[in-house]
């Protein structure tokens, strides 16, 4: 009797174990609906919503995400969101972004903006999500080319 009560205490914590292994890193598909608003003082507002995909066979929630944006290799702004959002298994899900951008750093790139139509942006961060019970914090990281007139098609500049 008692080697099959340790046996079933043995699967249980091997499917404890198993249940609670860390989540991937969700698939970055790009930004919807970007809006840059003019500020005062060499600043402006980016707003944007990221659209990323779940690959985990499970459903998360987002707790929290920071994340430093970088235009052509120079720091354009930080972000900070401090709310929950629900990420669907094996589906898409959108997370607004909002962040105060130096317009001061994206003009010092200016001429390398005007001599290509593409710039990399580089975004760098670490986000808090939760299986039940369990957190994880996880970083990411995302370097890319986008297109400057895609981007700004619609703000204002």
């Amino acid at each position: 009797m008692k080697g099959w009560i340790s046996g079933l205490s043995v699967a249980i914590i091997i499917l404890l174990a198993a249940s609670c292994r860390q989540p991937q890193v969700p698939e970055y598909y790009g930004f919807q609906n970007l809006q840059l608003a003019r500020g005062d003082d060499g600043q402006a507002t980016l707003a944007t919503t990221v659209k990323m995909y779940n690959s985990n066979p499970f459903n998360l929630y987002l707790k929290r995400a920071e994340v430093d944006v970088l235009i052509n290799g120079k720091h354009a702004g930080h972000s900070l969101l401090d709310t929950t959002i629900f990420i669907p298994k094996k589906d898409t899900f959108f997370v607004p972004i909002a962040l105060q951008i130096d317009m001061k750093s994206l003009f010092s790139n200016a001429l390398s903006l005007l001599q290509s139509s593409k710039v990399n942006v580089t975004l760098d961060g670490r986000v808090k999500v939760t299986k039940g019970m369990m957190t994880f914090n996880r970083p990411f990281h995302y370097e890319g080319k986008e297109d400057i007139n895609e981007l700004l098609q619609g703000t204002g500049f």
